[in-house]
């Protein structure tokens, strides 16, 4: 599989992934890199802010380390962190780009951020005329074995919720992601042995820094992907590791998340897919008519594909 360095000429890798994603064949893992706008606040960012109120500079970048050192001081509240981290994610605002996320019959959502944008995309497009698919959150390991409906997309939040951080809390330092291994160990797990036509789409991670490395790999370490490759769209990838990307089966598509989605409802609109079938069905309902007694007049029957009037 070969990198999208270039959207405006690699139009046809482009829009082979974008099929997919269409006939409901892909599972989106989602990144804190997906929730910026005008405003940055990814894990860098969030250890300077706090590292201005705490009036001392760690010398730790990574945000696991720094809330471990942290939680190693008496004095620490996590409680303030937590409360400090949702201050700021209540500055994210839903974009256009969220929209038409919240428009794709994705076979399943996976999330490692805290925050509601998705949530509350959802909430918008559920407005509108043409609406099909609902969200189903999944928060912890015992709301896992929902079954979703055909207008269901499940969205799992695997690291905590900003809704309810006392129900479902963040997950920052060590001891909190050994917490989470049954959780991730089974939601990982129900990836594996998927049919080859389903792929992996990953936005908001860069894999050229630590923080997505380490993700990347205790991905890795339950071995769901086996042979599949994660098409990861990244804004800045470090091009001299396109090499090493490949070796481990990434392939990826220079773009931000708002270009991506930019391009794929120009893609939408330009091959007129104004008819998406729902999830893990490929049949559309279609409208009958039968003559009733009075030869002038017709009566609708539901398709007997799909048991629905329209």
């Amino acid at each position: 599989m070969e990198h999208i360095l270039d959207i405006e000429k690699q139009k046809s890798e482009l829009f082979e992934i974008f099929t997919n994603i269409r006939d409901s064949n892909t599972i989106l893992f989602l990144g804190a890199g997906a929730s910026v706008g005008e405003k940055k606040y990814l894990s860098k960012e969030l250890i300077e802010l706090y590292e201005l109120h705490l009036k001392k500079n760690l010398k730790e970048n990574n945000i696991t380390n720094f809330i471990d050192i942290l939680s190693a001081d008496t004095n620490f509240s996590r409680q303030h962190f937590d409360d400090f981290v949702v201050t700021i994610l209540k500055k994210y605002k839903v974009t256009d780009a969220h929209k038409t996320l919240a428009s794709i019959a994705w076979r399943e959502i996976i999330t490692t951020n805290y925050d509601l944008l998705v949530e509350m995309a959802f909430d918008e497009v559920s407005s509108a005329s043409d609406h099909v698919y609902d969200l189903k959150t999944i928060r912890s390991l015992k709301e896992l074995n929902y079954k979703e409906s055909n207008t269901e997309v499940k969205y799992i939040k695997l690291n905590g919720c900003m809704k309810d951080k006392g129900q479902y809390p963040f997950a920052f330092s060590t001891d909190d992601f050994t917490k989470l291994k049954p959780f991730y160990k089974n939601v990982l797990n129900e990836l594996k042995n998927l049919s080859p036509n389903i792929s992996f789409l990953s936005i908001g991670y860069s894999y050229s820094d630590s923080f997505g490395k380490e993700l990347l790999d205790k991905f890795d370490s339950y071995n769901y992907r086996e042979k599949k490759w994660m098409i990861n769209v990244e804004p800045y990838p470090n091009e001299n590791a396109l090499a090493y990307y490949k070796s481990k089966r990434i392939c990826i598509v220079k773009s931000s998340f708002e270009d991506f989605f930019k391009h794929y409802k120009e893609w939408e609109l330009t091959h007129n897919v104004t008819h998406r079938p729902t999830p893990y069905s490929n049949l559309y309902s279609l409208v009958i008519f039968l003559p009733t007694k009075n030869k002038d007049t017709w009566q609708q029957v539901p398709n007997t594909a799909t048991g629905c009037f329209h």
